[in-house]
């Protein structure tokens, strides 16, 4: 470029003529070299400034107060049955899937990155459960799992459940003989008679020797009422020819219990394929896990299950809607998760279980769940028995299916809708479903599939 601007500058003052052409190349070869050099500057400021951020950059250092902060949640993870390694301040991997197990058995979101109020609640369950002495105890004792089945319980507390505490049985109290005072012995020289014990009343003494008398029973205790029972009499029922989704239920005066009675069956059977499917595809807990989680929903919705009879189905969704939100629980997580429960709780025979999971759905809009919830509440299973009440759950079950809800059991041609509305309104007035000659020729109701065994 020197050489350049040098021969320009003694051809201009030598006053040599330049044709015009020359003058041009000159002039394009000076304004690109130019152009060059100054893009060639830009770059190299640019890796300069780039090399000095470098250099300034430091590594995120974390002070010693978070550093302890994470210690104490490390040591609370692992002392509640979630391990996070060792106790050394530094949220790795291990320690950030022992905080998304912690999130996920207590109801918070599994996201691995602990909240304030997350973190408050396992540092101070932990610091509970250290100071706890015998009574912490006895919850482990009585709930089956160790520290997680008390930090569980704690968790029931805090969102309003009160702690229920095993029974401790009171000794009886120890009676210490006083011996008596003795006898004074007269100065006489007389002989001291000896003491003459009282004489025992012999109808006291022969009741407290008695043994109680056996009370003659020649029948076997009656078990509790089991789901899983009944749908196998209706699966035994069903295959022995007496199938009655393949009746015409108006013309031949079908039983609207049995029609209720098979209908849950079948339904039920859906709601555990429908959990056994979820559940295998969840890897971040065993199914063992998910049982455990699932046992303790129940008793969190207690308040609100053993407040249904008498109630407009309506009122019970609201008021248990809200407070599912105010947990924190986003919805979409809790149907998953209460269709894995509602599964569970059938498979299990939990009918409270059962009865929550199937609430929880029809409380976020999925209104045809509300016909499980009907069918336990007309026949009592896991909540007092209520026929108008469960009949009620069911007619807005109907409701929901006719405004385009999708249904438990695929339906394409509402021949279930109209079984489940013969049978609840035969139950209302038995008189008005009486056959007619019209009714006579109606179609036989179509079959939706036999339910499984247990």
């Amino acid at each position: 470029m020197a050489c350049i601007v040098a021969a320009s500058i003694a051809a201009g003052s030598a006053g040599t003529a330049r044709a015009d052409g020359a003058e041009a190349f000159v002039g394009g070869l000076l304004g690109s070299a130019i152009g060059t050099a100054i893009t060639n500057n830009v770059q190299q400021q640019k890796r300069v400034v780039v090399e000095r951020r470098y250099v300034r950059e430091r590594p995120v250092v974390v002070n010693t107060y978070q550093r302890e902060q994470n210690r104490q949640v490390q040591t609370a993870l692992n002392y509640f049955g979630f391990p996070a390694g060792p106790a050394d301040g530094v949220m790795g991997g291990n320690s950030r899937s022992a905080v998304a197990q912690y999130q996920a058995s207590v109801g918070f979101a599994p996201t691995g990155l602990l909240m304030e109020h997350e973190r408050f609640f396992l540092v101070s369950s932990y610091e509970r459960a250290m100071v706890g002495g015998p009574q912490a105890g006895q919850i482990m004792a009585a709930s089956g799992q160790g520290t997680r089945g008390l930090l569980l319980a704690y968790r029931q507390e805090q969102l309003g459940v009160p702690l229920a505490m095993p029974a401790v049985p009171v000794p009886a109290p120890v009676v210490v003989p006083v011996a008596a005072a003795p006898a004074a012995v007269p100065e006489a020289p007389a002989p001291v008679p000896a003491a003459i014990a009282p004489r025992a009343d012999p109808v006291v003494q022969a009741a407290a020797t008695a043994k109680p008398m056996a009370v003659p029973s020649f029948m076997p205790a009656m078990p509790a009422a089991s789901l899983a029972a009944l749908c196998n009499k209706v699966m035994m029922r069903v295959s022995g020819g007496g199938a009655l989704g393949l009746i015409d239920v108006k013309a031949d005066m079908a039983d609207p219990m049995d029609v209720l009675d098979q209908q849950f069956c079948i339904a039920r059977s859906h709601a555990i394929d429908q959990a056994d499917s979820l559940i295998e595809a969840v890897d971040a807990f065993t199914p063992a896990e998910m049982r455990t989680q699932c046992e303790a929903f129940a008793p969190l919705l207690a308040r609100f299950t053993g407040n249904l009879v008498g109630r407009a189905p309506a009122e019970v969704g609201a008021e248990l809607r809200g407070f599912l939100e105010g947990t924190g629980a986003q919805p979409a997580q809790m149907s998953g998760s209460a269709r894995i429960c509602l599964g569970i709780g059938y498979s299990t025979d939990n009918a409270e279980l059962a009865l929550a999971s199937a609430l929880t759905l029809a409380a976020y809009g999925e209104t045809p769940y509300g016909e499980l919830v009907g069918y336990q509440l007309v026949n009592g299973y896991g909540v007092p028995s209520d026929c108008a009440c469960g009949l009620n759950w069911t007619e807005a079950a109907l409701d929901g299916l006719r405004a385009g809800a999708r249904p438990l059991v695929a339906d394409p041609n509402g021949g279930r809708a109209d079984v489940l509305a013969y049978a609840v309104g035969t139950l209302r007035d038995p008189d008005a479903t009486k056959p007619t000659a019209a009714s006579a020729a109606a179609p036989a109701a179509p079959v939706f599939g036999l339910p499984k065994a247990p």
